[in-house]
């Protein structure tokens, strides 16, 4: 009785990832880029230095909806942390802010699962798995080769455990092949002559959406002070005062 309730949960929010897709101008093959993404649907995104096990956090307040994600995290991980943060701010009832751990497919916590499952759908559709997994490998289980592993895992910009995870939950692949495949990924990456850029932390103090902008409108509304406007602007790495002069 719990596989078939959680069978039933994974295709509604499978279907909930794909009606995301469609509804912001994906195909069901395509890979997503996130960082468009999320300035198209307004969220503003900051990436900081958080303990390692503290993947990012979603805030949803009206109309207005923010997200942190790790920097410290691999390039990888950060792109299943935002698809899982879309989840609470997009698609949960009721939603107003998470703390988040993700990938962990946690049943015991069934929102933090929901976004788990919903990251993996977004960010690796299953047409999209289909057209770029030669046919062999997809009909006899754990016969996946690890540099179809390496092309998927590229070109959809996933982690690789987040990849492994969701070929076991189509079985295409074990526990085996997943545990084969989990270990050496930068080593097997270099191997195959693929850039290590996925698999390294990034976008260090990198800020994404109209915060520089607010900031700017609430001084010249004088709905702040100027030291306000200066410590808010600071918080994202930008002091004016510090800036060179442009050229005449």
């Amino acid at each position: 009785m719990a596989k078939l309730k959680f069978d039933t949960l994974d295709n509604e929010i499978q279907q909930k990832a794909i009606r995301f897709r469609r509804d912001n101008g994906f195909s069901n093959t395509e890979p997503i880029r996130l960082k468009s993404l999320l300035l198209k649907c307004n969220v503003l995104t900051v990436f900081r230095k958080l303990s390692d096990d503290f993947s990012g956090m979603a805030i949803k307040m009206d109309q207005d909806r923010f997200m942190m994600v790790n920097q410290e995290h691999n390039l990888g991980k950060q792109h299943f942390t935002i698809a899982h943060e879309l989840y609470h701010l997009f698609v949960q009832d009721n939603f107003v802010s998470q703390s988040c751990k993700t990938g962990r497919f946690d049943k015991k916590n069934i929102e933090e699962y929901k976004a788990d499952m919903f990251a993996a759908y977004l960010l690796l559709p299953q047409d999209g798995l289909t057209l770029n997994i030669p046919s062999n490998e997809l009909s006899v289980r754990d016969t996946i080769r690890l540099e179809t592993v390496l092309k998927v895992e590229q070109y959809y910009s996933i982690s690789r455990r987040a990849l492994l995870q969701r070929l076991k939950n189509l079985d295409i692949i074990s526990n085996i092949t997943y545990d084969r495949y989990k270990i050496d990924v930068r080593r097997s990456a270099t191997a195959y002559g693929y850039q290590v850029d996925l698999y390294n932390p990034g976008n260090a103090g990198l800020v994404i959406g109209d915060y520089g902008v607010k900031a700017h409108q609430l001084f010249e509304d004088e709905k702040i002070s100027e030291s306000h406007y200066l410590e808010l602007m600071r918080t994202i790495g930008y002091d004016p005062s510090e800036q060179p002069p442009e050229n005449e």
